[in-house]
């Protein structure tokens, strides 16, 4: 796996591949630009907030054509940080020549990988995103202060983690597409993504920072918040070149 991961890394940083698509990713909070440390926020519980760190693990990838056809691109697997414009542009190489309408990913590291233990690359655990042996990696990580939490500092501590039954923080995510995207020989496509960090607070299971600043273990809290940031990106536009 380490010799695999260190191939699919030469090829993004050659460009040798015939086929490429470029991911460029920008971050807000509801309808603001995200600031690290320095951005205000309120979620839907009234609770004022900054954000002073945000990253996410994203793998998996695949594109769907108009008929259903899926096509899983080679495996890579991808750190995304606010604090990283170079993070925030993917570039997918050995992509199928094609038409698609829909775009597809993982949010957080596959089952197999964990129960390997910690890896080289983008999984590295001097990132800080892997708990343990037991416990895997941190899918997703958001932290930050609010005069509503009852931690110390007034800390929030948001650590998504776990891959074992019941408590599985992998999360896939689907795109449609507002125009089709096209691959080929002499073509780069872009995808335009937007993520949404209010989405983790603000989702099917509403998250109050009087009750609940965070968390730093699996459990169902970490499912849940999951589930709300599964809906935490969209599609700005598409960009055939």
């Amino acid at each position: 796996m380490n010799r695999l991961l260190l191939l699919i890394f030469l090829f993004i940083s050659t460009g040798t591949a015939a086929q490429q698509m470029q991911l460029e990713i920008s971050h807000i909070v509801a309808s603001q630009p995200m600031q690290l440390r320095t951005g205000t926020y309120t979620n839907a519980a009234g609770d004022t907030f900054n954000i002073t760190l945000f990253k996410y693990y994203l793998s998996n990838f695949s594109l769907i054509a108009a008929n259903g056809r899926k096509i899983a691109l080679p495996p890579a697997y991808f750190l995304v940080s606010e604090d990283s414009v170079a993070s925030k542009k993917i570039l997918l190489p050995q992509c199928p020549e094609g038409e698609y309408t829909q775009l597809s990913f993982m949010i957080g590291v596959d089952s197999v990988l964990n129960f390997s233990g910690p890896q080289s690359g983008a999984l590295d655990p001097l990132y800080g995103m892997f708990w343990t042996w037991n416990s895997g990696y941190i899918m997703a990580k958001l932290e930050g202060t609010s005069p509503s939490s009852r931690l110390p500092n007034h800390m929030l501590q948001f650590h998504i983690g776990g891959y074992r039954a019941p408590h599985v923080t992998q999360r896939m995510v689907t795109l449609s597409l507002p125009s089709p995207l096209r691959t080929g020989p002499q073509s780069k496509p872009k995808v335009i993504l937007q993520a949404d960090a209010m989405s983790w607070f603000n989702g099917a299971t509403p998250v109050s920072f009087r009750q609940m600043a965070g968390f730093m273990t699996p459990g169902t809290p970490a499912d849940r918040i999951a589930d709300n940031y599964q809906h935490m990106f969209s599609v700005k536009n598409i960009v055939n070149q």
